[in-house]
């Protein structure tokens, strides 16, 4: 969970920690006072706090970043990065999971739920919130352990190299049958196959990483759907 594993996060929290040490910082109203930004983190993370104090602290948090957003979503987003990494550490440890994506997805879900989860429990509340992210980031971390799994090893004399971009041929296959297109076909054999980082796809083609990953995400699901009927 050290620094440096995961960049998104990263730069997340230098974003929360540049709000949270301003001048004149964001003052939440808790249980225990109203407290300045850089204070609430370490209250939330702290065993010795109550748990209703917990969840009240997430309630004002959330009910903030809905009517308010801007620095208020990304204070609360800041206050969950302990437990966000967590998720995040515990879906890639196969090395199949690229950490760019299972940390974007994570992040992506987790702020949808911030906004838009209902009803929002009075317990546990951040328990709540972090659902559909940790879903998201162990859905990410499956796909990519399916196809690998599914990945059909080459026999005999080393093949020769593959032209830039050219996707394997069980992948070919699904393009010419429907499943996927070629461009989606091209995206899971470049990003899953020869390791090229969705950022840098991205770079190259003019898109956004976020873009790619919802692409990716859905166009592996339909492989998995396939590969799963042909078993």
């Amino acid at each position: 969970m050290r620094p440096g594993r995961f960049p998104v996060f990263d730069a997340a929290e230098a974003a929360f920690t540049s709000l949270a040490t301003q001048p004149d910082p964001l003052r939440v109203r808790t249980p225990l006072g109203p407290m300045s930004a850089h204070l609430v983190r370490p209250v939330l993370t702290d065993p010795a706090t109550a748990p209703e104090t917990v969840d009240a602290i997430w309630r004002t948090l959330l009910g903030r970043a809905r009517g308010e957003g801007g620095a208020w979503l990304l204070l609360a987003a800041g206050c969950a990065l302990p437990k966000l990494r967590s998720i995040a550490w515990h879906a890639c440890r196969t090395r199949c999971a690229d950490r760019d994506e299972v940390a974007q997805e994570l992040l992506a879900a987790f702020t949808h739920a911030l906004l838009h989860a209902e009803p929002v429990q009075d317990v546990d509340v951040l328990d709540e919130l972090l659902r559909p992210a940790r879903a998201a980031a162990h859905r990410v971390a499956d796909q990519a352990r399916h196809l690998a799994r599914t990945r059909v090893p080459l026999t005999g004399p080393a093949a020769p190299p593959k032209p830039a971009g050219h996707p394997d041929l069980v992948l070919i296959e699904l393009a010419r049958t429907g499943v996927i297109t070629a461009q989606e076909a091209e995206l899971i054999g470049r990003h899953r196959l020869d390791g090229v980082s969705l950022r840098r796809i991205a770079a190259e083609t003019g898109s956004y990483p976020m873009r790619l990953s919802r692409a990716l995400r859905a166009a592996e699901g339909r492989v998995i759907a396939a590969l799963t009927t042909d078993e």
